[in-house]
């Protein structure tokens, strides 16, 4: 259906320019990085879609360039394309396909839209790849890494916008569908979210902004390891294990609910840029606990110099879950035993895997020494729980570091 929907829209945004050819403006923007990254246990990612960058320097973590379409198809119609070519985990050509939609303003207060969107979830929805856009070198990951990674979707929005004095009040309403693959901390992960429905509200005025954003979707996700324990507990007879049969539907990721929260606030008065965000993502998938994550971040510009600082956190906000041992392992035999212990050790360990506890302390400069140029120095030390490293790639299971230093620098452009 996907091809079809696709199909459609590229048909109709080519028969737009064959008609209003100046209409058409073509723009891109693009990112060089380098990455070091001091940990030999911990791979780094800027968000779950791209794989991970492993002790030492890397071009490829923060390397990527972003190619734009917007044909103007009439008075009030009109089509945008947008492809980001970065190192992704995934092969699939159309994932570089950020959007591909169709927009149609009666007025100045609507807008509706349909087709490969970005949820508005977060601050940087509208431009969280472009670099030049924002201090930082990339998103803060506490924040972003996951949010970030799954709110691309297909299906439409409707935005409502109006003035209230000197503030502008704008309502954003959001449904569909996605799916992505996503390198974990110890494995690839195909993820789909449906019937996504997600709420976006917020007020600006002159140099702030406030906003609040909602999401929820049936969630579903498979991966080899995972569905080799499925296996391995719907086989265990119910006289041996009678929780077997329980602990594989907690563990079977079908059409789980999830639900996000957030708020954010920025400040700019073209000196001072003070941001923070904070995040609330719970779901009915036990091995995913409830998590609070966020930042503030706090920048001064000298002229063509940035000099900002960032503060950055995510942890769970519930235990993982203890799961009994079989009340049948002093009557069985050896070998019995031995089989049953390991299949309990193995779900016991699928409860831990994806828990997360760090926090990151970021000192950085940005230099926007030529137009449409920027050049920026980072420095992120993390501080990372022993069972908290779910944002990272481990080098082997439940491989850990306490602390991670990465150094940075990136050229961040347009054009």
């Amino acid at each position: 259906m996907h091809k079809f929907v696709a199909a459609g829209l590229i048909g109709l945004m080519f028969a737009g320019w064959a008609h209003a050819e100046t209409g058409v403006r073509f723009s891109g923007f693009g990112s060089l990085g380098a990455i070091y990254n001091d940990s030999d246990n911990l791979g780094f990612h800027r968000d779950y879609t791209m794989d991970a960058v492993g002790q030492g320097w890397s071009t490829a973590g923060d390397t990527l360039l972003g190619l734009q379409l917007n044909a103007e198809i009439s008075g009030s119609f009109d089509a945008v394309a947008q492809m980001v070519f970065k190192d992704r985990v995934s092969n699939r050509l159309s994932d570089n396909l950020e959007w591909l939609f169709l927009r149609y303003r009666p007025n100045n207060n609507w807008a509706f839209r349909a087709g490969r969107l970005g949820l508005d979830l977060y601050m940087l929805t509208e431009y969280r790849d472009v670099g030049y856009a924002y201090s930082w070198v990339r998103p803060i990951p506490e924040f972003y890494n996951l949010i970030s990674s799954i709110s691309r979707y297909e299906g439409a929005d409707i935005t409502y916008r109006r003035d209230i004095g000197e503030l502008n009040f704008e309502a954003k309403l959001a449904f569909g569908e996605t799916d992505v693959k996503l390198e974990g901390p110890e494995q690839d992960v195909l993820l789909t979210l449906d019937n996504i429905l997600a709420l976006t509200l917020s007020l600006s005025g002159d140099d702030w902004l406030v906003r609040a954003a909602m999401a929820q979707a049936d969630t579903s996700g498979t991966n080899a390891d995972t569905n080799m324990l499925l296996d391995a507990l719907r086989a265990v007879p119910v006289t041996l294990w009678p929780q077997a049969g329980t602990l594989a539907q907690e563990i079977a990721f079908e059409e789980m609910l999830s639900r996000y929260y957030a708020l954010g606030f920025q400040f700019d008065d073209g000196q001072w840029i003070v941001q923070s965000e904070l995040g609330y993502t719970k779901s009915d998938w036990r091995l995913l606990q409830p998590y609070v994550s966020g930042y503030v971040s706090v920048g001064r510009r000298f002229d063509d110099l940035t000099l900002y600082a960032v503060y950055a956190q995510v942890e769970n906000t519930r235990e993982a879950p203890e799961i009994e041992l079989p009340a049948s392992l002093p009557y069985l035999s050896e070998p019995e035993k031995n089989a049953l212990l390991t299949l309990h050790q193995a779900a016991q360990y699928s409860y831990q895997a994806s828990r997360l506890a760090q926090s990151t302390y970021s000192l950085g400069l940005r230099w926007d020494f030529y137009e449409d140029m920027a050049l920026k120095l980072q420095w992120d030390h993390s501080e990372i729980d022993p069972k908290g490293s779910s944002l990272w790639v481990r080098a082997y299971p439940m491989g850990h570091d306490d602390r991670v230093n990465l150094f940075s620098v990136n050229l961040s452009f347009t054009f």
